[in-house]
């Protein structure tokens, strides 16, 4: 696909108003990491997180809240907006109608069954459980929540067999299904599209055909950036690429990259994200599986993070130069 370069000249005023946060930047995390806890005052998506069926309701009727609670406590205590990704598999659940096993992306602490549930009521009971125990209504919430879960992202990466298995029709009925039961019990709540696995021609493919069938039932777009089998980068992160496909079909929603793995220099790949409309990034992290970013892209990422986060919009000055403003009304340009 040809680039459309001219995007870059337009002013993207990144507009905050679905976001509790004044971040503009965030970390998958894993607890069990200390270098992967995500910092203070930004996003942290868990990764694949404790908001999996399977690991909540062990068996039908047990809930154990253990291992979700000590996230949203770890991010309360550091003023982290959490992105909850929900798993809808368990294990027992889908023994009793025979589906098939999967081999597990993430090893024996998540699932062995990744097909549609068996039983969509079983599945409404346990979302409905997760959902009430962070709204923070006020009625059955965890014991201490003063910062409630309000983003939800429903399953990840469905067009890969490792992450689902069901077809595009299987997805769409989860995908809606999950959405409308969230948004009832928690009116408020943010549904963020299951992220896309890059602009890779099967990606494009897959959801052209989903994406229409959706797009009543999710907030925010989401896209991953993940390295090729040649292990290149996309300049953009894909944004632009994924931009093109919203708009082939008709959608016009925030754009968040909520996976962000970059091989070249990271500032100017985050960068072009931003100039070519992601409102929000989230770093895959330090130890994740995967290329890894270099020690001086690492700190240099992290000093344009601690000078530049927190911006409403940003504007390209030159083809090296951009600009961001603040809400303030101060700015402040940047060379990369």
């Amino acid at each position: 696909m040809i680039k459309n370069f001219l995007i870059s000249l337009f002013v993207f005023v990144l507009i905050t108003n679905n976001s509790s946060s004044e971040s503009r930047f965030g970390e998958l995390t894993e607890m069990r990491d200390e270098k992967m806890r995500g910092k203070d005052n930004q996003w942290v998506r868990p990764h694949p997180g404790p908001f999996i069926w399977n690991h909540i309701e062990k068996e039908k009727g047990n809930f154990t809240w253990e291992d979700a609670d000590q996230y949203v406590v770890y991010a309360q205590e550091h003023n982290q907006t959490i992105l909850a990704t929900i798993w809808p598999h368990a294990n027992w659940e889908q023994k009793s109608c025979k589906r098939k096993k999967a081999r597990s992306p993430f090893g024996k602490r998540f699932t062995k069954y990744l097909s549609k549930p068996c039983s969509m009521d079983d599945y409404k009971n346990f979302l409905v459980k997760l959902v009430d125990r962070y709204d923070g209504d006020g009625l059955n919430d965890m014991p201490g929540l003063t910062k409630p879960i309000k983003y939800w992202d429903v399953m990840n990466e469905p067009e890969f067999k490792m992450f689902f298995k069901g077809s595009k029709e299987d997805f769409i009925e989860i995908f809606n299904f999950s959405s409308k039961v969230i948004k009832e019990k928690q009116p408020d709540a943010v549904i963020v599209m299951a992220g896309a696995a890059g602009m890779f021609p099967e990606s494009k493919k897959y959801w052209k055909v989903v994406l229409p069938k959706i797009k009543d039932n999710f907030d925010i777009a989401n896209i991953h950036h993940i390295s090729g089998p040649d292990g290149q980068c996309d300049k953009q992160l894909w944004v632009d690429e994924f931009a093109d496909l919203l708009k082939s079909v008709n959608i016009d929603k925030p754009i968040w990259l909520t996976e962000a793995m970059t091989c070249g220099p990271p500032v100017k790949a985050w960068v072009n994200a931003f100039l070519n409309g992601a409102e929000l990034i989230i770093d895959v992290g330090v130890n994740a599986p995967g290329k890894k970013m270099s020690k001086k892209g690492r700190k240099k990422l992290n000093e344009f993070i601690a000078e530049y986060d927190g911006f409403s919009s940003i504007k390209k000055i030159s083809e090296k130069k951009v600009e961001f403003t603040f809400k303030d009304g101060s700015s402040k340009t940047l060379e990369f």
